[in-house]
């Protein structure tokens, strides 16, 4: 007979979960390709599509304006640093890919609100719902936690990974952590003979100290599962 390949399943499960979602794609498309595995859809045959307009209050609306004068001010930060041979030139498109991010987050959470109003009268009419969501920031907080980041600052009223942005329940907040990791990866505080460097470690705190100020909203996913009765009301697929 055939030696399978491997030993026992533990050894095979082993395997792939050291190779990550890239080892779990092949697996699947291999049984799939063997006929041992279907993959099924939902059809939209008899759906509806309806676009609801999430409008900002007034809190959100100052949130919003402050964080363009953060960005404003971050890059003009990195253009002197990059003049003055501090900063790397390919710092830019760093800084252009976090802006991105941040903002794509801070877009869906504005609408956790009224998701979170609109499932709860869906659920009162005894419908069942599945929420799809744009961005979890899962990469950006795996990256903080694998890094220990910390933030350097304590100030009352902050927490979560993120240094002075202790958002609410606890919960990190992705967009925070962008700018974080941005500030901490891209803006040397030191010279080319390791001297520190004054002002850029004040501009960096600074920015900090603005970044927290803002109270930005945490995580969707963690948001959604919270208001919507916790993890035991909630199944999160990905």
């Amino acid at each position: 007979a055939e030696r399978p390949p491997f030993e026992d399943f533990d050894r095979f499960r082993s395997l792939v979960s050291r190779g990550g979602m890239p080892a779990m794609e092949l697996v699947a498309m291999q049984l799939k390709s063997m006929g041992a595995l279907s993959c099924r859809s939902l059809a939209f045959t008899g759906t509806s599509f309806e676009l609801a307009t999430v409008r900002l209050d007034t809190t959100a609306r100052a949130q919003y304006d402050a964080s363009c004068e953060l960005w404003r001010d971050i890059r003009r930060m990195l253009d002197l640093a990059i003049n003055q041979g501090i900063a790397r030139k390919h710092a830019r498109g760093e800084f252009w890919a976090a802006q991105q991010r941040f903002y794509k987050g801070l877009v869906v959470a504005a609408k956790v609100p009224e998701a979170v109003r609109l499932t709860q009268e869906a659920l009162a009419r005894g419908e069942a719902v599945v929420i799809s969501l744009w961005t979890t920031n899962e990469s950006v907080s795996s990256r903080a936690s694998q890094s220990g980041h910390a933030g350097d600052g304590e100030e009352e009223g902050g927490g979560g990974i993120g240094g002075g942005g202790k958002v609410a329940d606890g919960f990190a907040s992705g967009p925070e952590l962008t700018v974080e990791q941005l500030l901490d990866r891209n803006f040397p505080t030191t010279g080319p003979q390791g001297e520190p460097i004054a002002w850029a470690m004040e501009a960096i705190q600074g920015f900090k100290a603005r970044l927290w100020s803002l109270k930005l909203p945490p995580n969707p996913i963690d948001e959604l599962i919270d208001q919507l009765g916790g993890a035991a009301a909630v199944a999160e697929m990905s």
